[in-house]
């Protein structure tokens, strides 16, 4: 999908290896990377750096002759994040949570995965 400039961010699709996700809005992704901490000395504020990992989190909705055992914790594998900006993240090491909660009004079953290495492609 060709974005034009000053576009935003409006749709983000979630594909497992080369299945994309039917999910709801409100899909979304933090980066892996340095995380600053606060540290509190009397008056003043310092920081200290730490890792902190990248989660990627989607309610996925579950239907008439879905695998309602689908998603596996055990498992890791590739995640792919696009935007219709062009921007896609790409995970190597996906990491599921657990085995998500499964709701009526919809079927929706919120997921997350957690995950270090990533790269950034943009495509136009």
């Amino acid at each position: 999908m060709a974005a034009n400039p000053g576009d935003v961010i409006g749709i983000v699709a979630i594909y497992l290896g080369t299945r994309q996700l039917d999910c709801v809005q409100g899909s979304n992704i933090r980066l892996s990377g340095r995380k600053n901490t606060a540290v509190t000395t009397g008056y003043r504020t310092r920081t200290a750096a730490s890792y902190q990992n990248g989660e990627v989190n989607a309610t996925v909705v579950l239907g008439t002759g879905d695998d309602l055992d689908w998603p596996d914790p055990s498992s890791r594998g590739p995640l792919q994040v696009r935007c219709d900006t062009g921007q896609v993240v790409a995970i190597q090491d996906g990491i599921l949570e657990q085995k998500p909660q499964i709701s009526d009004n919809g079927g929706k079953a919120p997921l997350r995965w957690f995950f270090d290495n990533y790269t950034i492609q943009a495509t136009s």
